[in-house]
């Protein structure tokens, strides 16, 4: 796990405004960029609704708040595609939930995040985006190479933020405004600077389906889960100095589970599993080897997806006090055979 330059060209950097900045991004990537979105969505075919895609990608983009409307009809310019078909490479994610797990962790006073990222075609993960948006906080993102919007990334004020797919059973409240979890998650990171700036977000927009939202602030190294339902959320706080999620509600009774889990690596088991892992980091005398003890956990054979359509597409290892990210740039199941590198921080006067 040793820092080197062959993973640079899976990183890009790009300033201004959204439309700009998704001009810029299309012109960069080209016919790469159509590549990837018809690989992507002729890999999801088996899992998805390809008739919603179709009819409901365009409404969905006239929906969204017009920072991100405005960045992709710059990429569909700079890329020469149809906007319907880049709306329908964001708007799949709508049509199937995914699995994921993480842990939060005080290790020597600075919060450590482990981090697997369960989804489909794994060959197309493994990019960063930095982004610095025109009057907004500057981010990193991680995901596919082009992705305008995120379920993982971190900004120049070291609040870190990612989900996990988590089932709801409710709809967003009449009148108010909503928007995709991963969209919020983008939009949290652009201008929160504190969790409690992301708690006033989900107060006041609500979103159309479920998340499990970790918020790790590297200032204080204050860190939650919020269990978010479309439009309700609840808080759960660390317990003796750690915290675990996977694809199940903790705070409040999961009506999805049905009182059991009985898939191989279903969210209980990983849960569990994790949840055992972690706390044993606590138990010996001798401090954690970091991020190395975190890297086998999420590499662990109970935790890691390796089989089947869904597999662990990248993983993160994270303090966003010290700006320390290592995260696989291509390879999989990533936590055990990804490309693991770890990420210079960009913006060195921000970070101690």
């Amino acid at each position: 796990m040793k820092p080197n330059a062959r993973y640079l060209d899976r990183i890009q950097h790009f300033k201004g405004n959204p439309y700009e900045i998704g001009f810029d991004i299309g012109r960069a990537l080209g016919a790469r960029l159509e590549q990837t979105i018809n690989h992507y969505i002729a890999g999801r075919e088996y899992a998805s609704d390809m008739t919603k895609l179709r009819e409901g990608a365009l409404p969905w983009l006239r929906r969204l708040p017009k920072r991100f409307r405005d960045e992709m009809e710059g990429m569909a310019e700079g890329a020469n595609l149809p906007l319907q078909r880049l709306a329908e490479w964001s708007y799949i994610e709508e049509c199937e939930s995914k699995r994921c797990s993480a842990a939060v962790g005080l290790f020597d006073r600075r919060a450590w995040i482990s981090r697997n990222n369960d989804s489909y075609v794994p060959e197309l993960w493994g990019y960063v985006t930095i982004r610095e948006v025109e009057g907004r906080i500057p981010t990193i993102s991680f995901s596919m190479e082009g992705d305008v919007v995120t379920p993982t990334g971190i900004n120049k004020d070291r609040l870190w933020l990612h989900y996990n797919f988590l089932p709801a059973w409710d709809e967003p409240g009449p009148g108010k405004p909503h928007i995709p979890p991963y969209v919020f998650l983008t939009q949290a990171l652009e201008l929160c600077r504190t969790i409690s700036d992301v708690e006033a977000l989900l107060n006041s927009t609500d979103r159309d389906g479920g998340m499990l939202l970790f918020a790790v602030d590297g200032k204080n190294n204050e860190f939650a889960i919020f269990e978010c339902m479309c439009s309700k959320h609840y808080r759960r706080q660390p317990s003796n100095g750690w915290i675990v999620g996977t694809n199940h509600f903790c705070a409040c009774e999961d009506l999805t589970l049905s009182g059991a889990d009985k898939e191989p690596l279903g969210t209980l088991s990983r849960f569990k599993r994790m949840e055992n892992l972690v706390q044993a980091l606590f138990a010996p005398q001798t401090p954690p080897n970091l991020p190395a003890d975190l890297v086998q956990i999420l590499a662990d054979d109970a935790i890691e997806r390796r089989d089947g359509q869904l597999i662990t597409v990248y993983s993160n290892v994270a303090c966003p006090s010290t700006g320390e990210i290592w995260y696989t740039f291509g390879g999989y199941p990533a936590a055990s055979r990804g490309k693991w590198r770890k990420l210079v921080w960009p913006w060195t006067d921000s970070c101690t």
